[in-house]
């Protein structure tokens, strides 16, 4: 590194995840003092976390030499690069040879550190272990720690736009939208494989969630969908489940909670009265932590690709749309500790990411085609499971095509064209000719087929019924590359009403727990912060009864 840099402030650019991130360096008396993120079109959940971490780091070596940060490779490596242009424009005249390492390379040597010891441990820093957290704190837990094997937390949660299954909220009495405990039950377990027990306390959490969420500052002030939905936004214009991560961090740290990021779960103590801890590994060492209660909040196996194919096979060639820290460890640690698992033959898979964002798109739309790189449609829009998947995985490039009226029919399409992931199109001649490079005339014939099918004048070769809405091809269109995706695995570590986690007799195996899109269940989000408050208050009174 140089010994001194020109002072001054100096703007660079590199390319990200998605376009170009932009930077300002600072340097003062010879050294970086700051940098700050300008423009840049990464995802807003992910460098929101990422960029303070990397930051920090650049500044305290004064230099760009430096771990990524891990589940933000590609965002933070752009941050590198642009501050080392930067210091280019300062005067570095040196070499530097920038990596995407993060410091967790499998084949890093870790030396032995001493253990730790705490009362309650939560493995995984997503919803469920937030939640979980939170509420053992509440009641009095003294010692939680909550460990993250990757540098940011909020899991998967952080992504996703629609926090869904949510009765008894503020927003729904606001809009005269009244679900009853009676109907919310009957409508899950419409859908669900979880017990009577586990759909009793689902209910039961569903109607309290609001006002608990509203204690930690969360607002999910808009309420959208048909008469009983239960869907809900922060508001009109934004996502929700960012905006509830984003403060469940901040009452985490608020309530003096542990948080160890960069720390991996490799491990469980199990001895014969229970589970009294875990073994863990960070950047640098291996060690315990022993603990008098474990809550397992790790997420599915969606990123494992071998884990894939044993229990969905078929679905393993299929891209995850999840977070990259889901890897199944705990259904592997399971598998060797007579833990429970079951339904791992579950996948949710669905038909519209972003390629190559790997951000969600439309759901609640119906005049749509999917065309292959010849403008011609191959599959039924409507469809869905491994085997559709596995079919538009096959007729890749497959483009999205949608009008106006689809666009402002949904909240996610809607912000991706503002934001300019998907590119607008005055006619099909110039979508044909500047968003897919294939034939006009074949992409017109296969519009008005389509609308034909919906007008009812020839049936549709690929749906059983024909979509309901034509596709305005005289007006504007838009059109983006998507790819299908797994976008979570359902099956996994069987647990109780109570999130007390089962042996493969049964048996409620003592001072373990689970939450989340680790265990067993045909819930989401919701289930996940549900059932993370109920691990951790039931954790707390296992901790209590067992001084």
């Amino acid at each position: 590194m140089p010994t001194a840099l020109n002072d001054g402030t100096y703007k660079a650019s590199a390319q990200g995840y998605d376009r170009e991130i932009n930077i300002e360096l600072e340097i003062a008396d010879g050294k970086i003092s700051d940098v700050s993120l300008l423009d840049n079109q990464e995802t807003d959940a992910v460098i929101e976390r990422a960029f303070p971490i990397i930051k920090e780091r650049i500044v305290e070596a004064n230099s760009p030499d430096v771990d990524c940060v891990s589940a933000a490779t590609f965002s933070t490596y752009a941050v590198k690069e642009a501050v080392l242009e930067a210091m280019k424009e300062a005067g570095f005249e040196g070499e530097i040879e920038l990596t995407r390492s993060t410091g967790y390379e499998e084949d890093r040597e870790l030396v032995e550190a001493e253990d730790k010891e705490t009362d309650l441990l939560i493995i995984g820093g997503g919803p469920s272990g937030l939640a979980s957290a939170i509420d053992a704190k509440i009641e009095g837990v003294e010692n939680v720690t909550i460990i993250e094997k990757l540098d940011i937390l909020s899991g998967n949660g952080k992504f996703d736009m629609n926090f869904f299954d949510l009765a008894n909220s503020k927003a729904m009495k606001d809009a005269g939208n009244e679900v009853t405990k009676e109907e919310y039950r009957e409508r899950f377990r419409e859908k669900s494989w979880d017990s009577d027990e586990r759909v009793d306390a689902m209910t039961e959490g569903a109607f309290v969630l609001d006002e608990w969420l509203r204690d930690k500052g969360i607002e999910l002030d808009y309420n959208f969908g048909w008469e009983g939905s239960m869907s809900h936004l922060r508001n009109e214009n934004e996502y929700a489940c960012n905006h509830i991560q984003t403060k469940l961090e901040e009452k985490a740290k608020d309530l003096g909670i542990e948080i160890l990021t960069g720390t991996k779960g490799v491990d469980l103590i199990l001895e014969d009265d229970g589970v009294k801890g875990a073994k863990v590994e960070d950047k640098t060492s291996k060690y315990t932590i022993k603990s008098k209660a474990t809550v397992i909040a790790t997420g599915g196996f969606s990123m494992n690709k071998d884990l894939v194919a044993k229990y969905i096979p078929g679905a393993e060639d299929i891209p995850s749309s999840n977070q990259m820290g889901v890897t199944g460890d705990f259904i592997t640690i399971a598998e060797n500790n007579d833990i429970k698992l079951e339904h791992m033959d579950k996948p949710v898979i669905f038909h519209k990411m972003l390629d190559p964002r790997r951000d969600l798109t439309g759901f609640s739309m119906d005049n749509f085609i999917f065309v292959n790189e010849n403008g011609e449609r191959f599959i039924a829009e409507s469809d869905s499971g491994i085997e559709y998947g596995q079919k538009m995985m096959e007729n890749r490039p497959v483009y999205f095509i949608f009008d106006e009226k689809a666009k402002d029919s949904f909240m996610r399409p809607k912000m991706q064209v503002e934001k300019g992931y998907i590119k607008e199109y005055n006619s099909v001649e110039e979508l044909a000719a500047d968003g897919i490079g294939c034939s006009k005339d074949t992409l017109i014939q296969t519009t008005e087929d389509f609308n034909a099918a919906v007008r009812g004048e020839k049936e549709d070769a690929f749906r059983e019924e024909a979509a309901k809405d034509e596709l305005d091809y005289e007006g504007k269109l838009y059109c983006v590359k998507v790819t299908p995706c797994l976008h979570m695995t359902k099956g996994g570590i069987v647990a109780n009403s109570k999130a007390q986690v089962l042996n493969t007799s049964d048996e409620v195996i003592p001072g373990l727990f689970a939450t989340g899109e680790v265990t067993d269940t045909s819930g989401a989000y919701t289930s996940s912060v549900i059932f993370g408050r109920i691990s951790g208050l039931e954790a707390s009174k296992y901790i209590k009864e067992n001084k």
